[in-house]
Parts: structure tokens; sequence; C-alpha cells
């Protein structure tokens, strides 16, 4: 039976075996920058290609840099000021996502009711994979913008809707 990822944000669940405090211990070790503690808390409870939700955690200036970050889901989460998010799909749902670093990333971002003011981004960040009718877009749904970078991510091709 093949899995289908588009984010219905009323019934996001993660791993069935994955408690609320392992989730919690997840972010911690995020959020300390430890590797070698998120492998061994995250994987025998959430594998690779589930997703792992978070909610109400504050992940503010933590640098993603070793944690890919597909199939992670963000609900009521504070990301001001994070850098390295990258991966598809990375879900973020009522969260705040200010003066984050997007430079050089390449991801496939699911949003909702977020705010991304003062993001960051360069020649090489990108949003959109492929090209034409295949392509894989980001969306952004009722988010918060600076101009400048809606405009960036319109020129990229990505679904912004506005309600």
């Amino acid at each position: 039976m093949k899995k289908d990822y588009s984010l219905n944000y009323n019934t996001v669940v993660g791993y069935d075996n994955c408690t609320n405090a392992n989730l919690h211990q997840i972010a911690a070790v995020i959020c300390a920058n430890n590797l070698s503690a998120y492998q061994r808390i995250r994987y025998p409870a959430i594998p690779d290609g589930e997703l792992v939700r978070f909610v109400g955690e504050d992940f503010s200036n933590v640098d993603f840099d070793m944690f890919v970050m597909g199939f992670f889901v963000f609900e009521n989460c504070t990301l001001d000021g994070a850098k390295h998010i990258y991966g598809q799909p990375i879900y973020f749902k009522d969260s705040s996502v200010r003066n984050v670093d997007f430079c050089g990333v390449k991801a496939i971002i699911e949003a909702k009711h977020c705010d991304f003011h003062g993001m960051k981004y360069d020649d090489e960040t990108e949003f959109v994979y492929g090209s034409g009718k295949l392509a894989v877009r980001s969306r952004f749904v009722d988010c918060q913008f600076d101009d400048e970078a809606r405009e960036f991510l319109a020129r990229q091709g990505v679904e912004i809707i506005d309600n």
C-alpha cells in the first residue's frame, strides 16, 4: 500500500511506537546538537520515512545541519533564527519560522498559518524540485512573508495560497 504524505492538517500523527516523552527527548537532543543521542532515541521509536511530529517545541536558533528533516512536522513550534532546515517533505503548522536561514537549502515545505518574516535565502535555495507538470512544489497556505521573500518564492513556482 502506497503511503500518502500530503499533509492533512487535522490528522497528522507521529509513528505509533513513539510517545510524547520520546518526541520531547528527540527535540532536546536536536537542540543540543547531539547526533548520536538523536539516533539512539529516534530510530528505535520512529523509522526513516515515518512522520516525526513535534508540538509546542522551541527550536529557536537551532542548527539542523546534522539532522535530515524529511518527514518532520512542526506544529505550534518556534523555529526563529534556525538554520540548515532541509529535506522533503517538511511540514509547518501554526509555527513561528522568523529569521530562518534557508541559504543553500533544498527542501519541499508544506506550511499553514506560519510566520516566515525575515527568512534568508540565496540563489542556491530551492523550494521546487523539477519543472513543468511533474515538478514537486512547496506550498504555503495563509503564511506571512516579507514582500521580497514572497516574490522569490513566486519566481520559483512555489504555491502560495492566501485565503
